[in-house]
């Protein structure tokens, strides 16, 4: 069956031409071998997507969309697979099998369709739900937002949806699979009274509802759909659909607790906003974020279940393929609190702020200011652990934090933390191996990988201020120079640090395997600039010992003025701090 309905879409990619397919959508004009028009996936002025009538494949260069017909129905109108597979079908004439569970899956999700049309009427067009609209407008909710996420409202007459599905000639065998609907002595809607929010899979079908109270009442303030043939909530991901083009264009998924959490921070401009239905991250959670984003950052609530919740959250991504961050709230605080009170724009500098699972952790384990010796040898032992398997140089960064926090001497903690480094009080003279350098120069030539592989921007930045830089390790230096090659021929991409890896010869990927981890590195703007000054410095004091050796190789008196000008010219800057002007040669 798999067999026979890939080569249906084989025979529909082969005969639809997808340069008038998108050409509909957006005017097309040639260039060269391609086409080149507007991007239909994001605002733009100047034309960057490109249409392949060879290859029938389109990509912006922008927004980083791209694919085949297939993908171009599917993301511009919002198709599911099937859809689209019918819909590109139905245009070039191949007539489309489906099997006995995607027909019903057909019908099913037409069924909950016009469920949610029939609850999105009652809230926004009808006197009875007149008081949920009070209720959600009083919460901060948009008649904007009430039309995007598709909410709706309800009624509490027993069967009034029931009734009205019924008149549609819809089975009530079917409302009843669909968990719409149960019958004791009589049939009764499941859902009464409520505001309702249709939940819905990654290409915009509903699954199913999830119903919440907005009086005082004793009853469970959210029931959901039972489990149905549709609706796994195990496996759910609740605003995935509307999320996906947003998270590829910020580069980033925001994990919230909540519905509400995800549709208020829309409201405040955090588009790529989704909500897990139930208490851990799953396989087909990680699966179905696998393809949209590298970045998932959780932003749950600042009371004691939320850091709860994060901790846990954090257990559960630990072998998950993403970079974790965690944007933090002030105690006791949400996203909707937050956003009332601070606004959008701080809301959105907080999700932007988010720290890493080291950083997280740290702060979580520090104990109170009145803490005992006891206590604070716990938190010493719990950094430990945690630090153990980042980079020589987070290592260090955290020790130095250790120190001050609890007010213990690096070196102490070096030692307590790897023993084979404690100093003999006596004199041994037994021979000993040379140690590995690891020297700032050196942690700083590493530390630069890290930065160069998670942004362009900081390679960009590094090569405009250094173009000749002598280099402590060949390995390090000829990764660098593998991620500017990377970067000129692949602009405004992101390296994969797995895949970057496999392109690197044996001793590289060596060296890259030792020294580097991108997933647990501590990075910062501060850090960064940090390290260009010990590059500065590294350059500097090359520059000095090329112009002593010049200037005592120097025959003539002018020319040993000159060097001894620059050398002199050289150490100044050293002493006052100060960049100089790269103008002028040796």
């Amino acid at each position: 069956m798999a067999e026979k309905r890939q080569g249906t879409i084989d025979e529909i990619l082969k005969r639809i031409d997808l340069v008038e397919l998108i050409n509909e959508v957006t005017p097309l004009k040639k260039k060269g071998k391609n086409y080149m028009g507007l991007c239909p996936f994001h605002e733009e002025k100047t034309p960057s997507f490109s249409v392949s009538e060879d290859k029938q494949l389109y990509h912006c260069f922008s927004c980083k969309a791209g694919g085949n017909a297939l993908t171009f129905v599917k993301e511009h109108w919002g198709l599911s697979s099937a859809e689209a597979i019918r819909y590109l079908g139905d245009r070039v004439g191949v007539t489309v099998d489906e099997s006995p569970a995607a027909r019903r899956n057909r019908k099913y999700f037409e069924i909950n369709r016009a469920a949610a049309n029939f609850y999105k009427v009652q809230l926004t067009n009808l006197k009875s739900g007149e008081p949920a609209r009070e209720y959600l407008k009083q919460r901060g909710l948009t008649r904007e937002s009430l039309d995007t996420f598709e909410l709706g409202f309800a009624p509490a007459s027993k069967d009034a949806l029931y009734q009205a599905m019924s008149s549609k000639e819809y089975l009530k065998s079917d409302l009843s699979d669909l968990g719409l609907i149960r019958e004791k002595q009589d049939v009764y809607d499941v859902f009464r009274e409520r505001i309702i929010f249709p939940v819905q899979d990654g290409e915009g079908n509903v699954l199913g509802f999830s119903g919440r109270t907005f009086k005082e009442s004793k009853a469970a303030k959210y029931i959901n759909s039972p489990r149905t043939p549709l609706f796994e909530k195990q496996s759910i991901l609740y605003n995935l659909h509307r999320a996906k083009r947003p998270a590829k264009e910020s580069g980033r998924v925001v994990l919230f607790e909540g519905f509400m959490d995800v549709i208020m921070a829309h409201q405040a401009g955090v588009r790529e906003g989704i909500a897990i239905m139930g208490t851990a991250f799953t396989r087909p959670h990680v699966e179905a974020l696998k393809g949209i984003t590298q970045t998932l950052i959780i932003c749950f609530d600042g009371d004691a279940a939320g850091e709860d919740a994060t901790m846990r959250f954090l257990r559960d991504l630990r072998q998950a393929p993403f970079e974790v961050r965690i944007a933090r709230l002030p105690k006791d605080t949400d996203p909707d609190d937050y956003i009332r009170e601070h606004g959008a724009k701080a809301f959105r500098e907080r999700i932007d702020q988010a720290v890493d699972r080291t950083e997280y952790l740290y702060e979580a384990y520090r104990p109170g200011a009145d803490a005992s010796i006891s206590e604070l040898d716990r938190f010493k032992q719990k950094v430990f652990a945690l630090i153990r398997p980042l980079s020589s140089l987070a290592r260090e960064h955290y020790l130095k934090r250790l120190s001050e926090d609890i007010g213990v001497s690096v070196a102490t903690l070096e030692e307590d933390y790897d023993p084979r480094a404690r100093r003999p009080r006596t004199p041994t003279y037994t021979r000993s191996r040379v140690p590995e350098v690891t020297d700032k120069f050196r942690r700083a030539e590493r530390a630069f990988i890290h930065y160069f592989i998670k942004s362009e921007h900081y390679a960009r930045r590094f090569r405009r201020e250094f173009e000749d830089v002598t280099y402590v390790d060949k390995d390090a230096r000829d990764i660098q120079f593998e991620i500017f090659e990377y970067y000129d021929f692949n602009r405004q991409s992101c390296i994969v640090p797995e895949l970057f890896a496999a392109r690197l010869n044996q001793p590289q990927r060596e060296y890259f395997s030792r020294h580097i981890d991108c997933a647990v590195y501590p990075y910062s703007d501060q850090e960064f600039e940090d390290l260009l000054r010990v590059m500065r410095e590294y350059t500097r004091r090359n520059r000095i010992r090329t112009l002593k050796r010049r200037l005592a190789e120097a025959e003539a008196l002018e020319e040993k003025i000159r060097y001894q000008q620059k050398i002199d010219a050289l150490l100044k800057e050293a002493k006052h701090g100060k960049r100089k002007d790269r103008t002028g040669t040796d």
